[in-house]
């Protein structure tokens, strides 16, 4: 008579465990993208969060050099709305499942061979999470967006966080 060994057990663990997370393994994140803001992309009803960026939030306002006002969040949305203008967009799930607090998914997002936080970072939308995986971590497209003064770094803003903390 067979009897279990540690080994079996744990290959019925890992079996049920992949069974359990396979539906969000199995589903494609594909399609036209609806922006929510410059770093937030719903598509087929699911919410993604751009891993590795931090752009401002659509209510978001910035100040220019000369210490005039202007909407940098809408300005920002539709930037990214004119760019994803007739393309699909794929979003890959980060390590999976990944979700965030508001629950969106946590996604490299590409849009044919352009990665679209790279896009937002470049275009000066965005700061990086300078704490994000190597492979992608947009600190330099972020930094070369400032040295350029695109976008926000046309003059003063809020962090994004800080920003949001501050509006609830």
């Amino acid at each position: 008579m067979f009897a279990p060994t540690r080994i079996t057990a744990v290959i019925g663990v890992l079996f049920f465990a992949v069974l359990a997370f396979w539906p969000a393994l199995d589903k494609e994140h594909k399609g036209p993208a609806r922006v929510i803001d410059a770093d937030t992309l719903e598509i087929a009803g699911e919410r993604h969060r751009l891993y590795g960026v931090d752009a401002v939030e659509k209510d978001q306002i910035c100040t220019r050099k000369d210490g005039t006002t202007w909407p940098c969040g809408q300005e920002a949305v539709a930037a990214l709305t004119a760019f994803l203008e007739g393309r699909t967009v794929n979003c890959d799930v980060w390590q999976g499942d990944t979700r965030d607090t508001y629950g969106r998914f946590i996604s490299v997002c590409y849009s044919g061979a352009d990665d679209l936080a790279t896009w937002v970072a470049r275009e000066g939308w965005a700061v990086a999470d300078p704490n994000a995986n190597r492979l992608y971590n947009y600190t330099s497209d972020a930094r070369m967006a400032k040295f350029l003064r695109k976008g926000i770094w046309t003059g003063t803003f809020d962090p994004p966080a800080v920003w949001r903390e501050a509006h609830g």
